[in-house]
């Protein structure tokens, strides 16, 4: 008997909080839905302050979790559409210039482009321009400029592999992180403050309409409610608030402009280097072919 009296006294422990959650949560419901279907329920405003950060912090929201897709797309190796694509083009190159080709050869260099997918485009366009340059020749103008091309492109690769990272480590993951820690709270506790809201309006309906033997009670319902409104809506503030004045997406965004920078400075060094020597083949390719077709 006393074993099952301990039993019952713990289930009344641990329902009680349990029975008030899901009581509030009902009453907060209850108003909800009394405000949808009234056009004449009275809602009580939230403070100018409160509104007017909340539309300063949802816009850094979202706007940090665009940047944070875009620079992981931005980041992102070449899908394999991307890849068989640009494997389909230069084999329709070879084709039209490398009838000497052995087409078992042909198929299996394919294979070997499938089975290792390139880590960015740069890299792809590498591997196939030198591919092709084999096959080619590197005695022919094109299976030399192919070849040139294919070397610098394979450096510029690994140059935005190198940005790649940078932007993950100093853009991508801290700003990602914010989303779990200062925005979570701030949107833990904007939902504090809905729910806080609709308790005290619900609490005000229910003061309106009490009896005379009840008005008092309900008076302090209303007190009780508002006092902690007013605290979550403080609560919410300071979070949205430290969220919106934060320097910290000013330096991800330094940082990610930084590795950006970086990278383009070295692929145009890169590519300065090179350019002049592909039109140096190109012009002397172009007087050959003209001395040979008069």
């Amino acid at each position: 008997m006393d074993s099952f009296s301990k039993f019952t006294q713990n289930v009344s422990t641990n329902w009680s909080p349990f029975a008030e959650k899901v009581g509030k949560s009902f009453t907060q419901y209850k108003q909800l839905a009394s405000e949808k279907l009234t056009s004449n329920a009275e809602v009580t405003e939230l403070p100018t302050d409160y509104v007017a950060l909340e539309q300063r912090y949802e816009a850094v929201r979202q706007a940090t979790m665009s940047l944070v897709r875009l620079s992981r797309s931005y980041t992102a190796a070449p899908t394999q559409f991307d890849v068989q694509a640009l494997q389909q083009q230069f084999t329709s190159l070879t084709a039209k210039i490398g009838a000497r080709r052995d087409a078992e050869t042909v198929s299996a260099a394919q294979k070997r482009e499938e089975e290792s997918v390139p880590n960015t485009l740069q890299h792809a366009l590498a591997r196939a321009s030198l591919d092709v340059s084999e096959r080619i020749g590197l005695e022919e103008p094109l299976g030399a400029a192919l070849f040139k091309f294919g070397s610098i492109e394979e450096k510029v690769g690994n140059e935005k592999l190198q940005q790649d990272r940078s932007i993950h480590a100093k853009f991508i993951d801290p700003m990602a992180a914010s989303l779990d820690s200062g925005f979570a709270l701030a949107q833990n506790a904007r939902k504090e403050v809905a729910a806080a809201r609709l308790s005290l309006d619900a609490a005000k309906a229910a003061f309106k309409g009490a009896k005379s033997g009840h008005a008092d009670a309900a008076r302090r319902n209303v007190e009780t409610a508002e006092d902690h409104f007013v605290t979550v809506v403080e609560e919410a503030m300071g979070l949205m608030r430290a969220v919106v004045e934060s320097p910290a997406p000013l330096r991800y965004l330094s940082d990610l402009v930084a590795a950006q920078l970086a990278f383009h400075k070295e692929a145009a060094a890169l590519l300065a280097d090179l350019a002049p020597e592909i039109e140096e083949i190109q012009v002397t390719q172009e007087a050959l072919y003209r001395h040979e077709n008069k």
